[in-house]
């Protein structure tokens, strides 16, 4: 499936529309919704899986920045 998988608590219509936006590399959920699935920031969030993804996230920017540079 493509796109984020994300379903808004907000959501009570059936069919549930999913927000479709990019996902985050290896997962299911775009770079917004990630962190309202992991709960950035409270201290009911898994730390370890908050900062595998914070360092993931940082590489992917790093090679998006070296590939616009590349590419100009």
């Amino acid at each position: 499936m493509e796109g984020c998988q994300y379903i808004g608590p907000e959501q009570v219509n059936h069919p549930f529309k999913m927000c479709g936006c990019k996902p985050f590399p290896g997962r299911v959920y775009c770079e917004e919704h990630i962190w309202t699935v992991y709960k950035k920031g409270t201290s009911s969030g898994n730390k370890r899986k908050i900062a595998a993804i914070e360092k993931e996230l940082a590489e992917i920017k790093l090679i998006e920045e070296v590939e616009e540079i590349l590419n100009d």
